[in-house]
């Protein structure tokens, strides 16, 4: 373990380690993406049966995690024909059709965040990551 001279310089190393928990380990982005995959079910799938295509499934299939300056980013990505369609889900916008539910924000995003802001999931996953790297977290 290096050794600090003040406390910012212990911040800066244990940010440091926790991104690379985050990008090696797994416990963080699976608890992200599970979370979000049960929020498709519930908060989009469940409430509407499509008359006119066939639902393919890939909303709850597309997640996407990539390395950002501070962690990770996890997100949905599903697109199709260059149109973002989990963002036109999220806030209810640029439809091709008019239905009962377009222009009818269906926010899966925004209540995954909110389902693991509000739980201690986050940290339990990250403590994890941080296991697997080979920190002695409790």
């Amino acid at each position: 373990m290096p050794e600090f001279n003040n406390l910012k310089e212990l911040e800066k190393y244990v940010n440091s380690m926790a991104k690379e928990a985050m990008v090696k380990g797994n416990s963080v982005k699976n608890e992200v993406i599970e979370t979000g995959k049960r929020h498709v079910q519930t908060d989009v799938y469940d409430v509407f049966s499509p008359r006119v295509y066939s639902r393919t499934g890939q909303l709850k299939e597309d997640w996407k995690t990539e390395e950002t300056a501070d962690g990770i980013a996890v997100y949905n990505d599903r697109n199709e024909d260059g149109k973002n369609i989990a963002d036109t889900i999220e806030h209810g916008r640029n439809y091709d059709y008019e239905f009962e539910y377009s222009n009818t924000p269906r926010p899966f995003i925004e209540n995954t965040r909110k389902e693991l802001a509000g739980s201690n999931r986050l940290t339990n996953a990250l403590r994890k990551d941080l296991k697997s790297v080979g920190f002695d977290v409790e």
